[in-house]
């Protein structure tokens, strides 16, 4: 079940790392192992947590990186379901298929 418009991953860093823990945005990105526009752009919702920053998130907060990687595809899959009307319309539904044994 997808959770109602789930929250950019990045608004969580940006409270974890800058509110809570009180890190400027370079003094986070030099924990992290990453360059400050690089976290920049994550926390402002301009891109995504990749696997590895997953890892790094993981380690730097004590999480797993497994619920970095969750948070960001159910991020993604609520932005492509909101889409699902436009894309019904143009695909065509496939019978008969069968998968490889």
């Amino acid at each position: 079940m997808l959770m109602h418009n789930p929250p950019h991953p990045g608004l969580i860093v940006r409270r974890m790392l800058i509110e809570s823990a009180g890190y400027s945005i370079s003094d986070a990105a030099k924990a992290l192992g990453v360059g400050r526009i690089t976290l920049s752009k994550l926390i402002n919702g301009r891109s995504g947590i990749s696997p590895e920053m997953a890892v790094r998130l993981s380690i730097a907060l004590s999480t797993s990186s497994e619920m970095w990687i969750n948070m960001q595809g159910m991020y993604d899959l609520w932005q492509a379901e909101k889409k699902r009307g436009k894309f019904r319309a143009r695909i065509k539904k496939i019978k008969n298929y069968k998968l490889a044994a």
